[in-house]
């Protein structure tokens, strides 16, 4: 996966849920904050540049297994989406019902 499709998938699947947003490019990093609450970052910036990610809970340092699973380090589209699905259900059981629910309430006014 290229530095432009890798960006287009994260960027895609998180959509507006994601802000904050920053990459770098060259090192194929995407950093974003989720439902306003969680600092995200992931990449194929590995050694080897598999994929790795995170949630940061202290200046540079992350909370890397989700639910008891370890996230994948394939760098295939199938296992970053599989990735990306447990972080973003890992952030939505730590948010209360009601603010999930006002959270997307805002979301889709923003709508055309």
């Amino acid at each position: 996966m290229n530095s432009k499709e890798f960006h287009d998938l994260v960027d895609g699947f998180f959509g507006p849920k994601a802000t904050q947003t920053s990459y770098a490019r060259a090192r194929m990093v995407y950093t974003c904050t989720l439902y306003e609450t969680f600092r995200f970052t992931c990449g194929l910036d590995g050694e080897h540049g598999e994929f790795s990610a995170g949630i940061e809970w202290a200046p540079e340092k992350y909370l890397t297994t989700f639910l008891g699973q370890h996230l994948s380090l394939n760098r295939d589209r199938e296992s970053v989406l599989e990735s990306l699905r447990l972080v973003d259900e890992w952030c939505r059981l730590h948010l209360p019902d009601k603010f999930l629910e006002r959270y997307e309430e805002a979301l889709a006014e923003q709508l055309p």
